[in-house]
């Protein structure tokens, strides 16, 4: 496993974040569109696992991350795993910034529609039966029971590791490696009890739909609070860092 040296990701991660930035809205749209369809599967693996296993253990947690598996490697658009690329982009160049905002509400919108389309297919479908459905709706009491300040936190942490699985995919130079660090990052959330603003989404919406959870504790007690802790914690501790420790190595002529 070889990886690159901080100077060597910035630059990819600069460089891919330019070729993001360039892509129109309706490409955006689509392509995040796809990854909160995608990114869905981890609640399934969650919920489908756990019912399996007589709840959500170590085997339902070592599934959870297959949907960013899914949507990582297949290169769709998550607004989380965007606080690092075009945040880099925008540090080196501020005409960028209205651009990065675009790009931003598109992929945060269009995540979350593809998550309640999945939602209501996978409830008013009957995909899953009541076992998996009533594991999600406990698990989604308990998450809501966190207030709007601890849940930002928690958010915090979540959107790092998510921003690290970007920075460090940058690093890698094969495969395995990415599918690795993608599992190992990922696999620490619902460990931890963090969240995540699009994979959490899918949770919460599927409690939506069977009527446990009101759509304003979806949006004021976990979506507004996941969405901002997110962002705060993939620009602060991964970007910003990170293109200190390289801007800040250089040496002065």
């Amino acid at each position: 496993m070889t990886t690159r040296s901080a100077g060597e990701i910035l630059e990819n991660i600069v460089a891919e974040g330019r070729e993001e930035l360039g892509r129109a809205s309706m490409g955006l749209a689509f392509s995040a569109f796809g990854a909160g369809l995608n990114i869905s599967f981890s609640m399934i693996a969650l919920a489908v696992v756990g019912a399996l296993t007589g709840g959500v253990g170590l085997l339902a947690l070592i599934a959870y991350p297959i949907g960013f598996l899914i949507v990582i490697l297949g290169k769709e658009e998550l607004f989380t795993e965007n606080t690092v690329t075009p945040v880099a982009v925008s540090l080196t160049d501020r005409s960028t910034v209205p651009n990065m905002l675009r790009m931003w509400v598109i992929l945060l919108v269009f995540n979350v529609l593809g998550t309640i389309a999945f939602s209501f297919a996978v409830t008013y479908g009957e995909i899953l039966n009541p076992t998996p459905l009533q594991l999600l709706a406990e698990e989604v009491s308990h998450k809501l029971q966190n207030d709007f300040w601890v849940m930002t936190l928690k958010a915090i942490f979540g959107g790092w590791l998510v921003a690290m699985v970007a920075w460090l995919m940058a690093a890698s130079r094969d495969t395995v490696s990415q599918v690795l660090f993608i599992w190992l990052l990922v696999f620490l959330i619902p460990t931890s009890g963090l969240v995540h603003c699009i994979a959490g989404s899918a949770e919460v919406l599927v409690s939506v739909f069977i009527g446990e959870t009101s759509w304003g504790e979806y949006l004021l007690g976990f979506l507004v609070p996941a969405t901002l802790g997110n962002a705060i914690g993939g620009i602060v501790p991964v970007t910003l860092l990170n293109y200190g420790q390289v801007m800040g190595s250089k040496r002065k002529v």
